[in-house]
C-alpha cells in the first residue's frame, strides 16, 4: 500500500464492483452483496464502503453524492462484501434497483473499525445496534466470536416487520430484541432490555455499539465509565475521505477539535466523543 510523506497510508480510490445480490430482508431493507474483481483482505469490522447510485433521470438523475454503507459481512477470500441499507429516497432506491450483474462505484473498504482487541480471548463482549447501526455488528460478532469472545446482541427496531438478522445472530450468541411498539421482543428501546434476566447475568468486558444518537448516548453513559466503550457514529458524509468537514464530532479532549468521523473514526472511543 502507498504510503504519503504524513505516513498515513492512503485511501483506495475509486472501484467498479459487481452486483451479485439484492435481497428484501425486511421492510424496505436490502442486503447488496457486491463482488471485487479478486480476492482480497477481509475488511475490518466498522468499516463501509461510499458508494456511488445510478439515479435515472426520471428519478432525479445523476447523484451528486455516494451513501455511506456499513460492511455487515465478507467471504472467506475478501471478495464477496455484503452491505444492508433501508430504502430512503432515490439515492438508495437506485441502489436495490440495480440488474444482477451491473457495476456498482466505489470507494472503500473506508474508515477505522472496531478494535478486537478490547476485549481478550475467553472474555465476553457486548454488541448494542439499532435498526440500520445493526449491519457492522455482523461482521463484528463472526470476528469475536472466531477469536473466541463470548458475545450477546441487543438490537433495537421500530416493529416486528423491521426485524432483520435475528437468526444469523443467534448462531453466534444470545439475541435479546426491543421493538418501539412490541410487535416483537420487549416493548421499548435497548435500554429497556437491561432489566432482562440475561442482560442483568452477562457482565461485559467490552461494549461495541452503532446506532441511531440517542442510543449511542445511552450507551455511552451506562457503560462508557466502566468498560472500554466503542461507539460507531452514523452521519450524512459529503466525501467519505476527510478533505470537506461535513461530518464531524467534538473532540471530549479538546474543545477548539472535532473529530472527521469519516476519516478519523466511524469507530470512536466513548470518552473520546461529545454526543
Amino acid at each position: 500500500m502507498t504510503v504519503p510523506t504524513s505516513g498515513r497510508p492512503l485511501r483506495p480510490g475509486p472501484q467498479q464492483l459487481e452486483l451479485v445480490a439484492s435481497t428484501e430482508i425486511a421492510r424496505g431493507v436490502f442486503s447488496l452483496v457486491l463482488r471485487r474483481s479478486e480476492p482480497e483482505q477481509a475488511p475490518a469490522p466498522g468499516t463501509f464502503l461510499d458508494l456511488l447510485p445510478q439515479i435515472p433521470a426520471v428519478a432525479g438523475g445523476a447523484a451528486v453524492l455516494r451513501r455511506p454503507i456499513s460492511i455487515a459481512d465478507c467471504s472467506a477470500d475478501g471478495r464477496d462484501l455484503t452491505v444492508i441499507l433501508r430504502v430512503v429516497g432515490a439515492g438508495t432506491a437506485a441502489l436495490v434497483g440495480q440488474t444482477i450483474g451491473s457495476p456498482v462505484d466505489a470507494l472503500g473498504p473506508l474508515g477505522h473499525g472496531f478494535d478486537l482487541d478490547a476485549v481478550e480471548v475467553g472474555g465476553r463482549a457486548l454488541l448494542v445496534g439499532g435498526g440500520v447501526g445493526v449491519p457492522p455488528l455482523y461482521l463484528l460478532a463472526r470476528r469475536l466470536v472466531d477469536r473466541g469472545v463470548s458475545v450477546q446482541m441487543r438490537l433495537g427496531f421500530r416493529d416486528a416487520s423491521d426485524v432483520f438478522y435475528a437468526e444469523e445472530f443467534a448462531r453466534l450468541g444470545e439475541v435479546l430484541i426491543s421493538t418501539d411498539d412490541g410487535s416483537a421482543g420487549v416493548g421499548g428501546t435497548v435500554a429497556d432490555l437491561a432489566s432482562q434476566p440475561g442482560a442483568r447475568a452477562f457482565v461485559p468486558d467490552g461494549v461495541f455499539a452503532c446506532g441511531p444518537l440517542p442510543m449511542l448516548r445511552y450507551v455511552q453513559a451506562a457503560f462508557g465509565a466502566q468498560v472500554r466503550t466503542q461507539l460507531s457514529l452514523e452521519e450524512r458524509m459529503a466525501c467519505g475521505v476527510g478533505a470537506c468537514y461535513a461530518c464531524v464530532v467534538p473532540d471530549a479532549g479538546d474543545p477548539d477539535h472535532q473529530h472527521r468521523i469519516c476519516w478519523d473514526g466511524p469507530v470512536f472511543d466513548a470518552q473520546e466523543v461529545v454526543l
